[in-house]
């Protein structure tokens, strides 16, 4: 949808993250229909432009709007996500110049789990681009985005904020390498195929350290494998068979367990020990 640019529009972040929020409550606020949220946000009173930033670590709104109501847009976010009993008090707000400032830190990843981390850069472009291709922003708020993602580009090529261990992925890696003395060796299990299971499986492949990959649906699986590296293994035969596996690493998001404590138990008899990252 066009909006009417004037000189009164504002800009508006309202976010929910991993500062304030555990994981588990900061899911509760994702907006699982996104272009339901887009949709509703930009017909429901004086909000212009929007684009939404969403991630495991944060739900992000960045509005272009001629009013600030804040407890307007957080009446919306609820009856979008349907909450019922969370409050907004795990929330951050910023107007304007702060908002920007925000942003700014956002895409050099400061803002991040794991500082100067180069995958939110590449978050915040595609959420831009989501909104630019689905006409969900104008003019207002691509000048501003434009102007941040140059400078997050910038910033890694200048300093060296995002060398060395610069995701969660890399970070969980080196932590086993740093425990197991005979790391190559071990038997490793990655239980996904997502965006953090790629940074798990190239900080493998980059050690020379072999591995298993399940997934939901073996095909998956086979082409995540030929695609990154692994070797591709059924997804019940990965969660049967705990006992010959030294380390294991989940990145998914399924809405349920997947290593059980009856899991755990049974191996743990026919198993010295396990390193379990769950990202």
């Amino acid at each position: 949808m066009n909006s009417v640019i004037t000189d009164d529009l504002k800009l508006l972040n309202v976010r929910i993250t991993h500062k304030k929020a555990p994981i588990h409550v900061l899911e509760k606020f994702t907006f699982k229909d996104i272009d339901k949220a887009y949709r509703v946000f930009l017909t429901r009173g004086d909000i212009r432009e929007c684009v939404i930033v969403q991630t495991c670590n944060r739900v992000e709104l960045f509005l272009a709007l001629e009013k600030v109501d804040v407890e307007k847009i957080f009446e919306i976010w609820s009856n979008i996500t349907e909450l019922k009993e969370l409050s907004f008090e795990l929330a951050e707000v910023d107007h304007d110049k702060d908002a920007i400032n925000h942003l700014l830190r956002l895409t050099c990843g400061l803002e991040s789990l794991v500082v100067g981390e180069d995958q939110i850069l590449g978050q915040v472009k595609r959420a831009f681009e989501y909104s630019r291709q689905n006409c969900y922003i104008d003019s207002f708020i691509p000048l501003i985005f434009e102007h941040a993602i140059k400078v997050g580009s910038r910033i890694r090529t200048n300093t060296g904020l995002n060398k060395g261990s610069t995701s969660i992925g890399s970070m969980a890696v080196n932590l086993a390498e740093g425990y197991f003395d005979d790391f190559q060796n071990k038997k490793v299990l990655l239980i996904g195929t997502g965006e953090g299971a790629t940074l798990v499986a190239k900080s493998l492949k980059k050690r020379q350290v072999s591995f298993n990959v399940a997934s939901r649906t073996f095909e998956r699986a086979k082409s995540f494998s030929s695609t990154v590296g692994g070797t591709p293994i059924k997804f019940e035969d990965a969660l049967t068979n705990f006992d010959k596996t030294d380390i294991i690493f989940v990145s998914t998001t399924a809405p349920y367990y997947l290593i059980t404590y009856d899991r755990i138990f049974n191996c743990m008899k026919k198993n010295d020990g396990m390193m379990i990252f769950d990202l």
